[in-house]
């Protein structure tokens, strides 16, 4: 074993060791952050952060991944079993074209091929001498976790083999997000016994849907906890992106801001606004859907709340996990953990990191602004939440998240015993302000919070970190595109297209399409495009381009 990879088995296994530290962590009350929703209906309020992995009674390797059974029905409202779909209005419930958009629309379809694709193969050589032998990024655990399903959640990194994972049924597919289980597809689309033309299901509580293995992806926090698993980590299911990594050849990970990503992704399903079904729901919209009407609550506005906080809180857990080794090994923290473009970035005079400062000794690498720059904006939002419970959590976040970027500059790469305290506490802030957001049944954004909170993210888009950090530039512009397109603002698209010259406008830069003899874009071919407006950033061309596009709205300092 050469001793790199003595190093990720040790960092392995304190990232085990870690997540389960931050699994323990308690939130307000007493009660597990994770522990297991109720199997039965009418069972407390679950806990949504229990958002994935193992149900009660798993067992690593029992579990049901394919997407056969999917497919029959989500193939078009007039096609194969979908047909018989329709008699139960489902295509005004769900867009029934769920499967032939993530096949080729859909880039995620393609997670697993990408392995053995060119750059797969490159890094594979690159990893070859420094793993084991016969070393290949196609059945590395280490990449299969983000890249495949995993058909057993529980079992420790170390132990998993390419056998726990799906390799025939797409990259990251149906199951991944909707749930393992078999148990709950057949229940799905049953009629009612007592009421023809009536399919019970989607009427249910959500905590009874989980007990049968339905992941609850109408909640904002459970969709957040969800995709900053594998877009940003998860030191508890090994999703861990480390420097050694990146520089094999792995692209870098675009910062998580979830209703960018939303918008920017080819949809397969509708917002409650968009589907004829959720006109009927006068009830229980929050407890069944977790959603409010658009002039109760802005849709989009929760989802990006739930999203940055999910994403810093995924950073600190993934710092723990780093600072746990390094204190254990007497270690720095991985590279990776802090602002890859501190480092990486073009040397100038005047330079626009200079003219911001620094939050310690200059030179020594910070954490990334892109994560916590739009998470402080939500907290700083939250402190005029129409929730009492959530307005008294909001402010500390910036105090906390100060503390952590200290202990981070405390010496180069961190001091291991100072990140693991503040990680750990922020982490739990996170925690117990995600369980607000995701307990809280009332609206916490109605139109007027939600207008604040898009005004904060274009004032913080043009404000004093996004002018010296093209990644925080790029997060910031995303969520305020799509906070104001849903507050109705009408974009001139000459003027995005001058700014999208300088950062790109979304996350989603080339088109992913193989329908009508297209060809798929490859990933690494999206890439230059992006690192080239980032290599060039500069404050005196965005922050024109910024202003000309966001005129009505109110700018940062």
């Amino acid at each position: 074993m050469t001793s790199a990879h003595a190093q990720r088995v040790r960092f392995a296994s304190a990232v085990i060791a870690a997540g389960a530290v931050a699994l323990a962590l308690v939130a307000p009350g007493g009660a597990p952050v994770r522990a297991a929703q109720k199997d039965k209906a009418g069972g407390d309020t679950p806990n949504a952060l229990a958002y994935l992995g193992a149900h009660p009674g798993d067992k690593a390797g029992e579990i049901n991944a394919g997407i056969a059974n999917c497919v029959t029905c989500h193939s078009g409202a007039d096609k194969g079993a979908a047909t018989f779909a329709t008699r139960f209005g489902s295509d005004k419930f769900v867009r029934l074209n769920e499967g032939p958009t993530w096949e080729t629309k859909d880039i995620h379809s393609a997670a697993l091929t990408r392995l053995d694709s060119e750059l797969g193969k490159r890094m594979e050589e690159v990893l070859q001498k420094h793993r084991p032998a016969g070393y290949k990024v196609s059945t590395a655990a280490e990449c299969l976790v983000c890249h495949a399903v995993d058909k057993s959640p529980s079992k420790p990194l170390p132990e998993k083999v390419a056998k726990d994972f799906v390799t025939s049924a797409g990259g990251v597919n149906c199951t991944l997000c909707h749930g393992l289980h078999e148990k709950w597809q057949a229940e799905h689309y049953k009629e009612s016994d007592n009421k023809k033309g009536v399919i019970e299901w989607r009427t249910m509580d959500p905590v009874y849907k989980y007990s049968k293995g339905m992941n609850d992806l109408r909640n904002p926090v459970v969709k957040a906890k969800l995709c900053v698993s594998c877009h940003v980590g998860s030191a508890a299911e090994g999703k861990v992106v480390t420097h050694e990594i990146y520089a094999a050849g792995h692209p870098p990970l675009p910062p998580f801001e979830m209703s960018a990503y939303m918008e920017g992704e080819p949809r397969h399903w509708g917002y409650p606004t968009e589907l004829p079904f959720f006109e009927t729901v006068k009830q229980d919209t929050w407890k069944l859907f977790h959603f409010h009407p658009a002039d109760k609550e802005a849709y989009l506005a929760r989802h990006y709340a739930a999203g940055a906080i999910a994403a810093i809180q995924a950073e600190a857990e993934l710092l723990l996990a780093d600072a746990t080794r390094a204190a254990k090994d007497g270690d720095i923290l991985d590279y990776a953990r802090f602002d890859c473009y501190s480092c990486h970035h073009e040397l100038r005079y005047p330079s626009d990191r200079q003219k911001r400062g620094y939050d310690g000794p200059p030179g020594r690498a910070p954490l990334r602004a892109a994560a916590g720059v739009p998470a402080w904006v939500v907290a700083e939002n939250a402190k005029g939440s129409p929730s009492d419970k959530v307005k008294a959590l909001a402010p500390g976040f910036g105090p906390q998240w100060t503390k952590l970027k200290a202990a981070a500059l405390e010496r180069p790469f961190g001091k291991p015993a100072s990140v693991q305290a503040e990680a750990k506490a922020l982490w739990n802030w996170c925690e117990a302000f995600l369980k607000e957001q995701s307990d809280t049944a009332e609206p916490l954004f109605p139109p007027a919070q939600a207008k604040n909170l898009t005004a904060a993210v274009v004032a913080a888009a043009s404000g004093r970190e996004a002018l010296a950090d093209p990644e925080a530039a790029m997060v910031l512009t995303w969520g305020a595109l799509a906070l104001a397109r849903e507050g109705g603002t009408k974009f001139d698209a000459a003027k995005l297209k001058v700014l999208d010259g300088i950062i790109s406008e979304n996350v989603r830069i080339a088109p992913f399409d193989k329908l009508e003899g297209k060809t798929m874009v490859p990933v690494p071919a999206q890439f230059p495009p992006r690192m080239k407006r980032v290599a060039t950033f500069e404050a005196a061309t965005y922050l024109p381009a910024f202003k000309k596009a966001f005129e009505e709205f109110p700018l940062g300092k």
